[in-house]
């Protein structure tokens, strides 16, 4: 691969022209892989609104998707998944965007698109009554999300008299009653080329770029009068405090502090003093809260990234409730001890370091770096904003964050939030309000049913697909050390980083039926203290050098700068040989993975898929969970540990992937040295049952939530079935598939209805070695469940039944399209390689891919797929249901 990044972050690298209608195109081109992410970004957001209208700019940006006078309702779902691209769309407090991923050959159709929605909208009503509904659900499941409620909810009470007071979806009240006139008037007002700008990011021609967008929107007229409303924020010396009782086990504390917008351009400044106080275990708060007092179970520091004021968040799990007022007073008197002596030299070295590192991975992905270009763009008029990131001398960078502590991180102005468990007497009432609101939601939206079917695509019969452009895919380079590891190496100079991936032969279901989560349990353990270094050390060590480690059941994912390869080698080495086990170290882990269990519970979302296990996988090994259970984790001791490091951390079946800027040099006697030396004994295998069908029709599992997540599921195939590419075409058809199209079977009908905000799936969810599960989840408030459920069934019975040959064209080119994503990063490219090793797939397998799929007929995938779809489905709830497991 070429070379595309230099070296220094301070070089723009961000081209810009605009056009005579004053629209702005941002252009960075990359030719690391065939893709191009287009984004349009308009500079209007929530706080644009007036009154009655709150939500009405995502509301747009739902319907933006729903057709023009050209465009059909179905034609931008169906050119985007015929030309194996994919498309989403945002809106914020301050702006809304529009994107769409497409290979090389096909980016230009975006342009058209685009153009063709900047002023051409139709806004339907019969469509907006359907995703009127949809958005209702939107606005329900966000309400599930505590962590994310809590932090609307402050936004809203600091700023009573800013438009940051309302939420960005709106509230219900007001989108009850939106119309097409509604959204048209707000959309003439603010969807202006002289109100937008175009990023472009990938494998592209600048001038090309540049003359494309003349073409396409260039004779769109500008509005000269448009401008923007000041919006004012009345400050004050206060501190306010809001809690949230919900049906949870674990707390959650916020506290948080009003600070500069990005337009001040101190945004950099505040995400290294986030990574000071608290992010990452080197950090200021983490050590204290966590390793030393051990009040806390975890702590993390971040930025709200608003343009007119930002907020800093400091968010806590406490190991207890009662710990919440020592946690207050604790990061006070650290915020305190700041102020009195400053920033470290090495405190900022840290930061800088870890900065780098994420803005090298930033690199490696079009999309989020066409984001980041664009926002920084609207907010601060600097197209190169992003790579000067962290030009600023250090002494003023500790200046800055020095006057930030003094000027706003004040215990005078320190707002608090809390998530607390719901108390027993209140529960009733809460009941009683979920059942209202759903009552009332039914009541309000049965008046804005749709009976008027989905359009069907129009404009997308007269757009030509192309081939794919010509792509050499990397080819591993194999070693085997002395001690049996695996090594697949490959050379990549995009970014100065490498990316290791060690996996490991014994994952989480290996672990003992009366010891699940031991495999996690050491796992977390690895970075907790050597015989060389103690647990602060080694954190000092890794994240002093901007490295970044995640130690998992079976896994270690390691991430460095070229020039800490050595260092990163010897570092993966000693917590692979050299493990302690201290044991007060140990109960720390240990109330860590009891929070987490208590976090994991908490999500009906994250728990619906271990229930789902447990009754698909009985039995089997799969069934277990990785995070085991809180009588397990309770019972592990130092020895059960330590028993499991010395069997299970094993050389033998390991695998290496190094994938990056590897210097020349002697690599393989680096490895040879340091992962050589590493010694274990064999493994042994497994032993896997075979898979019944499950016993159950029905599960519900009661919880209090605003929502209720159904899901579906049966057995499928294993990865190297004969029916598994069949399958995986199929999918999508179905639900989306690898793109997440949304001319899918399943989002079809979420267009349709309006039942759902969210719905996907997969034929061959989780197929390694043992059979995977069809899947189907959505998210559902109570009152439309049933119709839900009915729906889908309906979808699912019948939806092998329907596929034309066109659609299964579109799916072959999809998936061809998309393998390209496995080489976009180290991270990637490093997984892809250790796929091909796992299951013994030859070195040209992806240059062979599409030969392979062409293969397959339309009756071939048909017929796999009703093979699958007539296995055995269990239907579970998860939510406000009732109390039975079986019914």
């Amino acid at each position: 691969m070429n070379t595309q990044y230099n070296d220094t972050l301070n070089i723009g690298t961000v081209s810009k022209h605009v056009l005579s209608n004053g629209m702005t195109i941002l252009v960075r081109p990359i030719h690391t892989v065939p893709k191009v992410s287009v984004q349009l970004w308009y500079n209007v957001g929530s706080k644009d609104e007036m009154d009655k209208e709150r939500g009405i700019a995502h509301l747009i940006e739902h319907m933006i998707f729903k057709g023009t006078k050209k465009l059909s309702e179905s034609d931008i779902n169906f050119v985007t998944h015929m030309l194996s691209g994919s498309c989403n769309a945002f809106t914020s407090y301050d702006y809304t965007g529009y994107l769409f991923n497409f290979p090389t050959q096909h980016w230009k159709e975006s342009f058209n698109i685009m153009a063709d929605c900047m002023t051409n909208c139709t806004f339907k009503d019969y469509m907006l009554n359907s995703e009127m509904k949809a958005v209702i659900q939107e606005l329900k499941m966000y309400r599930d999300h505590y962590d994310r409620s809590l932090v609307d909810e402050m936004i809203g009470m600091i700023f009573p008299d800013h438009p940051y007071h309302h939420p960005i979806i709106g509230y219900k009240q007001d989108l009850w009653t939106v119309t097409s006139k509604n959204l048209q008037k707000f959309y003439k007002k603010h969807y202006l080329p002289n109100n937008a700008t175009l990023v472009v990011v990938g494998d592209v021609d600048l001038q090309e770029v540049f003359a494309l967008a003349e073409e396409k929107f260039g004779s769109i007229a500008a509005d000269s009068t448009y401008k923007k409303r000041d919006h004012y924020y009345n400050q004050d010396i206060v501190s306010k405090s809001v809690t949230l009782y919900r049906d949870v086990k674990q707390p959650i504390v916020l506290f948080t502090f009003v600070v500069p917008g990005i337009r001040s351009k101190q945004d950099s400044t505040l995400e290294l003093l986030a990574r000071i106080l608290g992010s990452g275990k080197g950090s200021r708060l983490y050590r204290k809260l966590v390793n030393e007092q051990k009040i806390a179970t975890s702590v993390s520091a971040s930025s709200e990234e608003l343009f007119d004021y930002g907020l800093f968040f400091v968010m806590v799990e406490p190991k207890s409730e009662k710990d919440i007022p020592a946690i207050e007073q604790s990061i006070s008197d650290e915020i305190e001890l700041v102020k009195k002596e400053g920033i470290t030299d090495t405190e900022l070295t840290r930061a800088i370091k870890k900065t780098e590192m994420s803005i090298y991975s930033l690199m490696e992905n079009f999309e989020h770096q066409a984001y980041e270009i664009g926002k920084f763009y609207l907010a601060t008029g600097d197209e190169n904003y992003l790579f000067n990131y962290l030009s600023k001398p250090r002494d003023q960078l500790k200046k800055e964050m020095h006057d930030i502590v003094v000027t706003y991180l004040r215990p005078s102005v320190m707002h608090k939030g809390f998530v607390l468990p719901l108390p027993d007497q209140e529960r009733e009432a809460w009941a009683k309000l979920q059942k209202e609101s759903d009552e009332e939601d039914n009541r309000i939206l049965a008046a804005r049913d749709r009976k008027e079917p989905v359009e069907q695509p129009v404009y997308a019969k007269t757009v030509a697909v192309k081939d794919p452009e010509r792509f050499d895919y990397p080819k591993a380079a194999a070693m085997e050390l002395g001690n049996g590891v695996k090594v697949l190496s490959y050379y990549n100079d995009n970014t100065p980083k490498i990316d290791l991936l060690l996996d490991l032969k014994a994952k989480h279901y290996f672990d003992p039926a009366h010891k699940l989560g031991l495999s996690l349990f050491v796992s977390k353990m690895l970075l907790e203290g050597t015989k060389n270094y103690t647990a602060d050390e080694l954190i000092d060590a890794i994240e002093s050098r901007g490295m970044s480690i995640a130690t998992y059941p079976g896994g270690i994912a390691l991430s460095m700068l070229r020039d800490d390869f050595e260092f990163g080698l010897s570092i993966l080495q000693e917590i692979l040989t050299n493990a302690t086990f201290n044991k007060d170290e140990i109960e720390k882990v240990r109330t860590q993975l009891l929070a987490r269990l208590r976090n994991f519970w908490d999500d009906p979302q994250y728990f619906a898929g271990q229930l789902t296990k447990e009754e698909i996988y009985k039995g089997h090994p799969y069934s277990k969970t990785s995070l085991g259970t809180i009588e397990s984790i309770k019972k592990i001791n130092q020895k059960d540990l330590m028993d499991y490091y010395q069997t299970y951390i094993s050389p033998q079946g390991a695998r290496l992937a190094v994938v990056g800027d590897i210097k020349d040099g002697d690599n393989e006697a680096l490895l040879e040295k340091t992962i050589g030396a590493w010694q274990g004994p064999p493994i042994k295998e497994v032993v896997f049952p075979s898979i019944k069908q499950p016993e159950k029709d029905e599960i519900n599992f009661p919880i209090n939530r605003d929502q209720v997540v159904l899901r579906f599921a049966g057995l499928s195939v294993e990865r190297m079935h004969p029916d598994y590419d069949k399958l995986l075409l199929f999918d999508q058809i179905f639900s989306g598939g690898v793109l997440g199209s949304m001319a899918s079977r399943l989002f079809q009908l979420r267009e349709q209805s309006g039942l759902f905000y969210t719905i996907g799936g997969s034929l061959i969810a989780g197929a390694d070695e043992q059979p995977g599960m069809f899947l189907v989840q959505t998210i559902v408030s109570l009152d439309r469940l049933k119709e839900a459920e009915k729906a889908i069934k309906h979808t699912i019975e019948t939806a092998a039944d329907m596929i034309n040959q066109n659609e299964f064209d579109e799916a072959r080119r999809a998936i061809v399209n998309a393998q390209v994503d496995n080489f976009a990063s180290n991270y990637n490219i490093a997984n892809a390689l250790l796929f091909l090793d796992r299951y013994k797939l030859p070195i040209n397998y992806f240059d062979q891919r599409a030969a392979k799929l062409d293969s397959i007929s339309l009756v071939d995938m048909t017929d796999a797929a009703k093979k699958v779809l007539k296995n055995k489905l269990i239907t579970l709830r998860v939510g406000r249901v009732g109390d039975t497991q079986s019914l």
